[in-house]
């Protein structure tokens, strides 16, 4: 029944390509569940890792003078074989923790203090995908990339933590700095 309450809207949206002026609202009217949220920004950021994982790779290419073409030897298809078996395994982690929580009708708790959704088993397993996603993109492409986000960020709260306390001695009639 679910399905039937979305195919008019799908349909309106696939058909968009004549019609541009449909496919904006048709997409405010598409209703996600949370899981399919999920899935999305894991697919995003699976994207990214690789597109990033590409340009760290790309930047220690260019970093040690080899005289070939990075596209025909530095990029190999290992890497996108390793990258194929990572999507692979992470859906297949999804799918377990799906059939775990249905074969064993494993309830949905709400976590209030915490979140408005409902958790679930499922979406526990997207969350750790997404966040091994994000802590391989910012926290090891990058800084490969030369872009080290980690020690900017560092730097930024030293700082901040500096104008703090000078502000605090002013205020308290300390002027020795």
């Amino acid at each position: 029944m679910e399905l039937q309450n979305y195919k008019h809207h799908a349909f309106a949206f696939l058909t968009a390509v004549k019609k541009p002026a449909v496919a904006v609202p048709t997409v405010g009217m598409i209703s996600l569940s949370d899981c399919q949220l999920g899935i999305f920004l894991l697919i995003i950021l699976m994207l990214l890792d690789f597109i990033t994982g590409v340009f760290a790779s790309w930047v220690i290419w260019e970093n040690s003078k080899v005289e070939s073409k990075f596209w025909k030897y530095g990029f190999t298809s290992t890497r996108l074989r390793l990258s194929l078996v990572k999507c692979v395994t992470y859906f297949l982690f999804i799918l377990c923790a799906f059939g775990i929580e249905y074969i064993f009708k494993i309830k949905s708790w709400k976590a209030e203090n915490y979140t408005e959704h409902q958790i679930t088993l499922t979406l526990i397993t997207i969350a750790i995908a997404c966040a091994i996603e994000f802590y391989s993109i910012f926290f090891e492409n990058l800084p490969k990339a030369g872009f080290d986000i980690e020690t900017k960020v560092k730097l930024i709260f030293s700082k901040f933590k500096k104008a703090v306390t000078s502000v605090k001695d002013l205020t308290n009639g300390d002027s020795s700095t």
